[in-house]
Formats: structure tokens, C-alpha cells, sequence
């Protein structure tokens, strides 16, 4: 019920927020042009914000899906929530509280939500390719948080040190109007270098680990459906590098020419749509179609929990012969609550920890 009414809220503001969204003028385009941007990016940013809610509400909604990987998607579509929010805002005038709001929410909420993707990519390395236990879940976190809201502070604050956040081609973002050299800096300095210097690491992580999953079912590894599940973690950066792909190719000609408005209105789906795209790659995953659809038949998830909630772990009320047979079946969790607990060896098995 708490959850429906955060969604009823943040709904209303949405419609709030709509008839606010005017489109600014822009020597680029034509009124009718900034209204069509408008428009578009405030449809595609509804349901992306619908689609990320139907993660969040899933995921609070049932406590088997409370693994650690999905915490962290979690924290991607929040980010996808705010950054939709943000967009929902249209293009408002140069100068006011909505533009500078507008500029900040794109700018942080944009970078938070590609770098959650790579402490998801850090999580699958740590585990897989390099061998360790995810170890005091507690304390990841803890890392996982400082290092995401930490760095996209520091690269939303940097343009603000030069007044460079304004009007930015049908909508407000890091303005190259009033300080060019500086503006035309930050937009590739703090958002497109990092943003795709996350999507290149996520991209060579999942490589490597769908290489060595490969391998690992070709030398008759067991539990083949827990080894697909976490190859299909590879389309969370690939959402990252469809949905960025047209905004960075429009920023780029920006540099040596008017914007394009077919490219920018390409842009404006593209960076609109993340949630959406997330949302889809969530909703197809097994474990979450199973709990969503109620199959009885449906394996239990194991339990990747942190200590610090209800402990809905079916793994620990087990008994010993239940516990032996899921071994068996390679379903064997790691246990975030001690860093003493049982090295994870087998493929398998370590798939299985972070399902």
C-alpha cells in the first residue's frame, strides 16, 4: 500500500509538471519543432517512469526476489525514476528554477543510473571471473553507494562552477551558448566519457564471463538455466549503449554545426526510453516471471541477503537433507552475513549466489 501511494505521488507530480512543460525558444528550431521535442520527451519519460516503477514495486512486492544483483537494478530504475522526472519538466526557460532543476536531475540521475550498471558488472566480476566471495554484503554496499552518489555529485556539481547548466537543445542540460569552450568540456568530460567509459567496462566484463560461462557449460556444468539467466545480465549496459548511441552521435555534430532535429529527436527517444528498456529486461527474466506468474513449479530462489533485513531465506530453514539436495542441484547461496562463510568454487554454484 505504502508503495502504491509513493507511485500515486510521484504520478501527480508528473501531471503537475506536464502543463509546465513549455517549449523554450531555440534559434535552432522552429516553435512547433521544440514543442514536438517536448512532447516526445515527456511521453517516452512516462513510461519510462511507469517501467521503473514496475521494478521497484516488484521487487518490494516479493522478498524472494531480493537478491543482490536485483538490489542493485533497484537502484538503476530509481535512478531512471528521478531522471524521468526530470525530463518531465519539457524545456523550460533559460534562467529559471524549473531549467536549473531540469539541468541537475538529467545530469546526476543520468550518471548514477550507468554507473549502477557497472557495480552490477564489479559484482559478476568479483565473483565469477576473479574468484572471491561478494563477502560483507554490508560493506559492498556501503562501497557501492559512496562510489555511485559520490562521483555523480562531483560531476553534476563541476559545470555548475562555470554557470554552464542551461538551455540545451529542447530541453535544459549543460549549456554551450553563454561559455562554449567550457560547456561543449563538461558535456563530454562529465556525462558522455564516463557514461561510455561504464558501458565499455560493462561490455568487457560480460565477455569475459560469458566466455567463461561457455566454457563452463561445455564441460558439463549443471544448472544450465541459472548460467542463462546471468548471461542475459549483459542487456542492462546494452540498454545503456542503445539508448545513449544517437545522443552522443547528436552532441558530437553539435560540435561542428546546428543540432539536427531529426537526430535530436532520435536523441530525445533514446535517452527517454532507459527505464522503459530496463523495465523489459527485468520483466523477462525467469526468476521474476515465475514469482510474477506464480508458477508452483518455479525453483526457489536462493537468498542473497545483506544482514540488515527480515531474513526471507528458504535456504536456512531447510533441513539438512533439503540443503544437500540443492547443493546437488548447484542452488548453493553465499552467505553475505560472515566473510568466514564457504568459498564458492563450482560455476554453478556461483551463479546460483547472485540469481
Amino acid at each position: 500500500m505504502k508503495f502504491s501511494q509513493g507511485i500515486l505521488c510521484l504520478a501527480f507530480l508528473f501531471a503537475c509538471l506536464m502543463p509546465k512543460a513549455q517549449a523554450d525558444t531555440d534559434d535552432n528550431f522552429t516553435y512547433k519543432q521544440e514543442t514536438n521535442i517536448v512532447i516526445v520527451s515527456i511521453i517516452f519519460s512516462a513510461i519510462s517512469f511507469f517501467g521503473s516503477s514496475f521494478i521497484v514495486g516488484t521487487y518490494l512486492r516479493h522478498p524472494e526476489l531480493r537478491s543482490f544483483v536485483f538490489q542493485l537494478v533497484v537502484w538503476i530504475s530509481a535512478s531512471d525514476i528521478m531522471f524521468s522526472i526530470g525530463n518531465a519538466i519539457g524545456n523550460p526557460p533559460d534562467g529559471s528554477g524549473a531549467c536549473y532543476t531540469q539541468a541537475v536531475f538529467i545530469q546526476f540521475f543520468g550518471l548514477s543510473s550507468a554507473f549502477w550498471t557497472c557495480a552490477i558488472a564489479f559484482t559478476v566480476d568479483r565473483v565469477y571471473l576473479k574468484g572471491h566471495q561478494v563477502g560483507d554484503a554490508i560493506q559492498l554496499k556501503k562501497i557501492l553507494h559512496f562510489t555511485v552518489w559520490g562521483v555523480s555529485t562531483l560531476l553534476t556539481i563541476l559545470p555548475a562552477t562555470t554557470g554552464n547548466y542551461g538551455p540545451s537543445t529542447g530541453w535544459c542540460w549543460i549549456d554551450v551558448t553563454h561559455n562554449k569552450e567550457a560547456g561543449t568540456a563538461w558535456r563530454f568530460i562529465c556525462f558522455y566519457i564516463p557514461l561510455w567509459g561504464a558501458a565499455i567496462y560493462n561490455l568487457v566484463v560480460y565477455y569475459n564471463v560469458n566466455k567463461a560461462l561457455e566454457e563452463a557449460i561445455q564441460a558439463g556444468a549443471q544448472n544450465i538455466d541459472n548460467i542463462r539467466q546471468l548471461q542475459r545480465m549483459i542487456y542492462y549496459p546494452l540498454v545503456l549503449v542503445v539508448c545513449y548511441a544517437f545522443g552522443t552521435i547528436s552532441r558530437i555534430q553539435q560540435i561542428f554545426g546546428p543540432p539536427v532535429y531529426e537526430l535530436v529527436i532520435v536523441h530525445t527517444i533514446g535517452m527517454s526510453s532507459q527505464g522503459t528498456l530496463n523495465a523489459i529486461v527485468y520483466g523477462f527474466t525467469p526468476s521474476v516471471r515465475r514469482v510474477i506468474f506464480g508458477d508452483k513449479t518455479r525453483q526457489e530462489l536462493p537468498d542473497v541477503g545483506d544482514g540488515m533485513e527480515e531474513d526471507y531465506s528458504i535456504d536456512r530453514a531447510e533441513s539438512g537433507a533439503a540443503q544437500q539436495k540443492r547443493k546437488e542441484d548447484g542452488l548453493v547461496s553465499v552467505n553475505l552475513e560472515s566473510k568466514s562463510s564457504v568459498p564458492v568454487i563450482e560455476m554453478t554454484e556461483r551463479v546460483s549466489s547472485l540469481e
